[in-house]
């Protein structure tokens, strides 16, 4: 191959890579499997980095740069390395249960369910709350007496 050809090779792969969007995690900007989510939560942890963990959450969520910042504090810097991911949508498909199990540079096991939605085609860690959530002071469980 000519200098000029491996030029225009690199500068191909290169503009393919930016447009295709993908973030520091390997999976893509604009969608993302429960799988790829679980281990950017994870890769989140290890950095103890809560502002890159509280992007994983629903957008417009209240609360959520909080709870990852709990998170982070809990689990943080244990260096872990992931064993499997195992996905159920046992309530709807656009919900999932995502069970990660692991083990930390301890060799300490490491077991995690991690409550994901989706969000257009994108998986979401279920952080913070809907906006307005518990103004009323019911819960979402709460019905009301019924008369009759």
């Amino acid at each position: 191959m000519t200098p000029q050809r491996s030029a225009l090779y690199v500068a191909a792969l290169a503009s393919a890579l930016l447009l295709s969007g993908c973030s520091d995690d390997g999976s893509s900007a604009s969608s993302r499997t429960e799988q790829e989510t679980a281990r950017a939560y994870v890769s989140a942890l290890n950095d103890r980095n809560v502002d890159a963990l509280a992007k994983l959450g629903p957008s417009g969520h209240e609360g959520v740069q909080e709870e990852a910042d709990d998170i982070i504090s809990a689990d943080g810097g244990r260096g872990l390395k992931i064993k499997s991911v195992t996905v159920s949508h046992e309530v709807s498909p656009d919900e999932a249960s995502t069970h990660v199990v692991g083990t930390d540079k301890r060799g300490r096991n490491f077991s995690k369910d991690i409550q994901m939605s989706r969000e257009q085609d994108t998986w979401v860690v279920v952080l913070g709350h809907a906006p307005g959530f518990g103004e009323d002071g019911k819960s979402p469980a709460a019905t009301e007496a019924q008369t009759g």
